[in-house]
């Protein structure tokens, strides 16, 4: 049986046989960070469609050297892999911040915050820390149970802290809150699934149509890629439309409160914040 590093080889030869690499590779692509890093099925579908396109040119770049193509991909992969974490770990601070607020009102970040001051430049200007009074604690709990998908054993004990409630209490709340998100959950996955697949199928019939010699066999191509592009963009939209956090409402029942409590409580803080972290509107109030 022909080896995949021969196989490869005569597709940069002759450009042809894409489709049944890219059918043989796509499953090592996805399985690959389960295996050598733990990822979940939702991590390494995302990590799959963000590589898929790079895997041509990986395809194309791959030159014999004495190392088979498998052991080039590997190398590929784990530098991709990291990179592709490191996006992802970043986005996931910057959605983490207003947990980061709640944690930033504990004691011990008396001394974190003169380190920062000590190494942040002169001509900066730092943000005064806010004053927590009880408004204050009632909307960072508001906040902290709306962020619920985002909390770990660390931050929801730094939260129980700046909001004066038990963190056994706190960690009964957010789990509530989180069972009620599982349908959204569940069917956000299956709307990935079914965008990681028609993006698949866009890419592999783009690649074909631009091999295609045929005007019959190309109007067939397109017409594939057309009906692939439409179901995509319909996964994409409608995965815009399904609910990742809790509502007010949800948030209200949890706690026993009115709803209108709930949006107040958030409004106030809102505004708190940004007279806190933002200088100029301060100057100006």
């Amino acid at each position: 049986m022909e080896s995949l590093t021969a196989r490869v080889l005569e597709y940069q030869r002759s450009r042809t046989g894409l489709d049944g690499l890219v059918a043989e590779l796509a499953p090592r692509v996805l399985r690959y960070p389960r295996h050598r890093f733990g990822w979940d099925d939702d991590a390494c579908s995302e990590f799959y469609a963000w590589f898929h396109p790079r895997l041509v040119r990986v395809l194309g770049r791959f030159r014999d050297q004495g190392r088979p193509f498998e052991a080039y991909l590997v190398s590929v992969l784990h530098w991709q892999a990291r990179s592709f974490a490191r996006r992802i770990r970043r986005d996931e601070q910057a959605w983490a911040m207003g947990p980061r607020l709640v944690a930033a009102s504990t004691p011990d970040d008396a001394v974190g915050a003169a380190e920062d001051r000590e190494a942040r430049p002169r001509s900066v200007p730092m943000p005064r820390a806010p004053r927590i009074d009880d408004a204050d604690r009632r909307g960072l709990l508001f906040l902290v149970l709306k962020c619920c998908r985002r909390l770990d054993t660390s931050t929801i004990a730094a939260a129980a802290s700046a909001t004066g409630i038990a963190p056994r209490r706190l960690s009964r709340l957010v789990e509530r809150l989180r069972t009620g998100l599982e349908p959204c959950e569940r069917r956000l996955e299956t709307l990935r699934l079914r965008r990681n697949g028609a993006f698949s199928r866009a890419r592999i019939l783009e690649a074909a149509l631009a091999r295609a010699a045929d005007p019959a066999e190309a109007a067939e191509i397109r017409r594939r890629l057309e009906a692939a592009n439409r179901c995509l963009a319909a996964a994409l939209q409608r995965m815009a439309r399904v609910r990742r956090d809790p509502t007010n409402r949800e948030v209200a029942g949890a706690l026993g409160i009115p709803k209108g409590t709930v949006d107040c409580g958030l409004f106030q803080l809102k505004h708190r914040l940004a007279t806190v972290y933002d200088p100029d509107r301060e100057r100006t109030a």
